[in-house]
Order: C-alpha cells, then structure tokens, then sequence
C-alpha cells in the first residue's frame, strides 16, 4: 500500500477512531471503499486541528471530490 492511500484512508483511526467508527459530526468512514481513494483531495495537515469534514475528505459529492 502506498503513502497515499494509508494517509488517506487511516485518517480516522489516526484521529481515534479506530474499527470503522466514526468522528463527531461525521457520517462516513475514512475507511469506505467508494469513492476510490485516489480521486479523494488530501486530508489537512494538521489532523489534530478542526477535524474534516466528509466533503473536505471528498467521501461526499462538492467541492473536493
């Protein structure tokens, strides 16, 4: 697995929520299989500020994705 793609995906388990739960105020796992991860944006920087959102993380159609 590339950098890319572990970044991308295990952006919620490095936030604490590990086994697929869900962030306060998120409805949408980092760790779903659609859409794809590679046509995701990248996840902010600093993970440990304002948590994204499933549209920043491009897990819903908008701007991002």
């Amino acid at each position: 697995m590339c950098k890319e793609a572990i970044v991308k995906l295990y952006y919620d388990y490095a936030k604490g929520a590990g086994n697929g739960a869900l962030l306060p105020g998120r409805q949408l796992s980092s760790f779903a299989l659609e859409p794809h991860w590679r046509s995701r944006p990248w996840p902010p920087q600093d993970k440990y500020g304002q948590s994204a959102s499933d549209r920043e993380l491009g897990l819903v159609g908008g701007p991002g994705c």
